[in-house]
């Protein structure tokens, strides 16, 4: 069993990563959303940067507890600020799901079969609840995404479903981290795999949109 210092520094570096994926995907999702005009692709981005600020902030204050941390393990920082840390943490990431959830809603009552999603509420949690509360959030966005690729097989699409699908198994494997720290460097590393896949994915979607170069004229 990892003690709490070698796991904070797995988890700057894994949060550090996954805090410039999550910035990639927000650019690509903007980029897509210029060229496409669809406010899914928006609110994907708005939720990526509500992340990746999320992960900023924990990492930011994390390292800072890393660096001024005494040799016999005393953190800088008393336990009640640590866990408000993770309460800000978890409720910005929260809020960015529910975004996810508003881009793919608002997508689905356009269309006259819809059945329209009540607003969920914003719950003021934090790990190992914040976990299964997300996974339970991500739900519908994996049930949308799933729904988009298997009807339009747009491209971007697949990854993009197959992205939401691998970040929802990384909060089951957060949550069950009391059962060894295996399971919490498999949750860091699903999370990095499902934030590469939503990168890929809103990048095909951007590129696929671009208009064809216009051929030269002849001499």
């Amino acid at each position: 069993m990892l003690g709490l210092l070698p796991l904070l520094r797995i988890e700057v570096v894994f949060e550090a990563i996954s805090l410039v994926i999550g910035l990639f995907i927000a650019f690509q999702s903007f980029r897509a959303y210029s060229v496409l005009r669809s406010s899914s692709f928006f609110l994907l981005g708005v939720g990526f940067i509500l992340m990746s600020l999320a992960m900023l902030f924990r990492t930011t204050v994390v390292g800072f507890v890393l660096t001024t941390a005494q040799p016999l393990g005393r953190m800088p920082l008393p336990p009640l600020g640590l866990v408000a840390v993770e309460i800000i943490y978890s409720v910005v990431r929260v809020l960015a799901y529910v975004v996810f959830i508003a881009a793919y809603a608002l997508s689905r009552s356009r269309q006259p079969q819809a059945i329209q999603l009540l607003s969920p509420l914003l719950i003021t949690v934090y790990n190992p609840l914040f976990e299964i509360v997300s996974a339970g959030l991500l739900v519908y966005v994996v049930v949308e995404t799933e729904r988009n690729w298997a009807s339009e097989r747009a491209r971007g699409s697949g990854g993009i479903f197959t992205g939401f699908l691998i970040l929802l198994i990384s909060h089951i494997l957060f949550f069950l981290t009391p059962l060894g720290s295996l399971y919490y460097l498999l949750g860091h590393t699903a999370q990095l795999v499902a934030l590469a896949m939503i990168l890929l994915g809103t990048y095909e979607a951007g590129a696929s949109a671009r208009p064809p170069a216009t051929p030269a004229a002849p001499a």
